[in-house]
Formats: C-alpha cells, sequence, structure tokens
C-alpha cells in the first residue's frame, strides 16, 4: 500500500527519491523470501522442514535489521533529513518482518490467522497518515512515518514464540542446499528488479526516473492481492496449475486487470485525481501500463509456482536469460528513445518473463521433473 500511496500522493520529485531508496525494501523482501519464505514452502511441499516457527523467525530478523540499518544509510543520502530517513528504516525493518512472519502463519494456519495484522497495517497506515498531514507534516514525512508506526504495530502480532531457538547461522546450517539454490536464482533476478533502475536513472534524469520507476508501481494493488495467497498457491499441484483450464484464466483474469489499468488511467485520473502529479504524468502512458498490468499479473502467480516446482538447473537458466533481458532492454530503450523507450522496453522485458516461467513449468509437468530430484539433496 505504501508505494501506492506514494503514487497517488507524492510530487514527481519526491516519488523518485522515495522509489530509490524502496530498492532497499525490494531487495530485502526478495532475500527474505528466498533464504525462509520459499526456502520453508519448499521443504514443506517435499514433506520434510526446514525448520521450526522460532528457527523461522530468528532468521528473518536477521534480514530485516540488516534491510533497516542500510535503509537508514541510503536514506540519510537521498532524503538529507535525520527523520525521514530513521522513519523509512523502521518501515522497511518492520513491513519485511511482518510480510515474511504471515507467509507462515498464513501456510499453516490459513489466510483467515492473519486478517488481523493485514487490518491493523492498513487501517493504522491510513490513520496515521491523516493525522500526521492534517498537522502539517509534509506529504512525504507523513507518509514515512505513518509507515513506521504502522508496521511496528502489525508486525507485533508475529512477535510471541520468536527468536527463540537459533538465528540466520543456525538456518542456513540446517537448510544450506535449498537456500543456495533459491537465493542464487533470487540474486540473478534483483540484478535485473535493482541494478536497473539504478542504470536508467542517469539517462532519464529524476523527474523522467519517477515516471519510469511510477509503472511498476501499478502492478503493487495486485501483489497486495497474492501476497496473502501467496503460501496457498505454492502447494498447487503443478499439473493444475498449467492445465489449459489454469491457465485461460489466469490469462482472462490478467487481461481484464489490464484493461481495467488502462481505463482507469485514462478516464479516471482526470476526473478523480487530477492532484496527483505522478499519474497525471503517467496518463500519456496509458497503452503500455495497461499491457504490463497485464503482464504482471500473471509474472506474480508463475514466479511463486515455478520457484517451488521448477529445479535448481532451470531456475537458474531461466532466471539468468530473464536478467539478460531485464537488463538490456530498459537502458537501450533509455538511450535510443528516452522516457516512452524505457517505458515500452520495460513493458517487453515483464512480457518475456511470462513466456519463460510459463515454458518451465509446462516442461516440468510434461517430463515429470520434481524439485526434489534435481540435485542431491535439492528438495
Amino acid at each position: 500500500m505504501v508505494p501506492v500511496l506514494a503514487v497517488f500522493l507524492l510530487e514527481v520529485h519526491d516519488y523518485s527519491v522515495f522509489s530509490l531508496v524502496y530498492l532497499v525494501f525490494a531487495q530485502g523482501w526478495s532475500i527474505a523470501l528466498s533464504g525462509v519464505c520459499d526456502t520453508w514452502a519448499r521443504l514443506r511441499t517435499a514433506g520434510m522442514t526446514a525448520g521450526s516457527w522460532a528457527n523461522y523467525t530468528g532468521a528473518l530478523a536477521a534480514i530485516s535489521g540488516t534491510s533497516a540499518v542500510v535503509t537508514l544509510l541510503v536514506g540519510l543520502l537521498m532524503f538529507h533529513s535525520v527523520v525521514e530517513a530513521s522513519a523509512m528504516a523502521v518501515g522497511v525493518g518492520a513491513s519485511l518482518y511482518r510480510q515474511a512472519a504471515r507467509y507462515y502463519q498464513a501456510g499453516v494456519r490459513g489466510p483467515h490467522a492473519v486478517l488481523l495484522s493485514d487490518g491493523i497495517a492498513v487501517v493504522g497506515f491510513l490513520g496515521a497518515l491523516v493525522v500526521l498531514h492534517v498537522a502539517d507534516q509534509a506529504m512525504l514525512t507523513a507518509l514515512l512515518l505513518a509507515w513506521a508506526l504502522s508496521g511496528l504495530a502489525s508486525a507485533a502480532f508475529y512477535l510471541p514464540g520468536a527468536f527463540r531457538d537459533g538465528g540466520p547461522t543456525a538456518w542456513y546450517r540446517r537448510n544450506r542446499t535449498t537456500v543456495r539454490s533459491l537465493l542464487g536464482e533470487s540474486l540473478l533476478m534483483d540484478a535485473g528488479a535493482v541494478a536497473t533502475p539504478m542504470l536508467v536513472a542517469p539517462t532519464l534524469g529524476l523527474h523522467n526516473f519517477g515516471i519510469y520507476r511510477s509503472v511498476s508501481s501499478l502492478s503493487v494493488p495486485i501483489q497486495l492481492l497474492i501476497d496473502p495467497i501467496r503460501p496457498n498457491l505454492s502447494q498447487l499441484p503443478l499439473r493444475r496449475a498449467v492445465s489449459t483450464q489454469a491457465v485461460a484464466t489466469a490469462v482472462t483474469l490478467s487481461a481484464s486487470v489490464g484493461a481495467a489499468a488502462h481505463a482507469a488511467l485514462t478516464y479516471l485520473v482526470p476526473i478523480a485525481l487530477p492532484f496527483s502529479p505522478v499519474l497525471t504524468e503517467l496518463r500519456h502512458f496509458a497503452l503500455p501500463c495497461g499491457v504490463f498490468v497485464t503482464f504482471q499479473v500473471m509474472t506474480y502467480i508463475l514466479n511463486i509456482l515455478a520457484r517451488i516446482h521448477v529445479s535448481h538447473r532451470r531456475l537458474i537458466i531461466g532466471r539468468a536469460t530473464h536478467t539478460v533481458f531485464a537488463i538490456l532492454l530498459p537502458v537501450v530503450g533509455a538511450l535510443l528513445a528516452g522516457l516512452p523507450g524505457a517505458v515500452w522496453c520495460f513493458v517487453a522485458t515483464s512480457a518475456s518473463t511470462v513466456v519463460i516461467w510459463l515454458l518451465l513449468l509446462i516442461l516440468s509437468a510434461r517430463r515429470g521433473v520434481r524439485p526434489a530430484h534435481s540435485g542431491p539433496s535439492l528438495p
């Protein structure tokens, strides 16, 4: 929700700075997913155990804490404000812990078990944002402080029984093979997702970079809807997931969401959201934005399934191929055609991801390849 409201409420310059620092959260979440969440889910799917709740949260706390420290350092450089940098550091650390902890609880106890924490996160954030802004805080400062407060309140629900049995070292020793396979694939992904914006920013300039980054934020509402059921999607049998009916349903759903995004930018923004500088600029790219959202819905779903069901070797091949497209296309597009070129090439990157993961999942289903057989001890 935070990056979505940032698009709605912040000036283009403030959003550009925010989105650069937010890359730390994206990197931390990627590491938490690979090193803890998906490792736990992959082992659970294979009928094994990665460790207890205390083991899980011990490893998670180290990732969250490290991400908070890095956010503070980067934030001090970018915001030039101790308050804003500190608030974002707390927001990043608390939110990383909450999201990864809810992954475990939703997988074990079901989505209903995390509803209260989710409600506190949403209501607390919106309430704090309104109060702080009414108290005459600048919008960027209010947004970051609200994120920090709601993050701490919602993360507190996942503290009972946590941190009592080892930390990241014990978790890694126990699950070394699976962690290394997923983390290796994840680092390839991060090379495209995190490094590419840093390469594109100098070419586009801060203003145009903010518009470029806001394209990816359009898919955040979809991620917010999918994340609560991510643990359940990860348990879906592979053959059922790649059946003709399932793929057709996913394509129809994705196209409908993409069409809705295009219509919203074209018709709704001028009427209902003229106060949003970022969305006003983004209206000029309504068509590529709609296409991007379509592919991104598919990407979220296919990526979850691939990380659970595709063998390590194929994961690395798929991710390496994707990384080439993810880095090369937007950078070349920005160099040759500026902002429009970067946006359309970013959309093409998303399309290539869908093709890659769908092909690998279909191949794995047809050949009966199970992750447990992809290596000597890799589940």
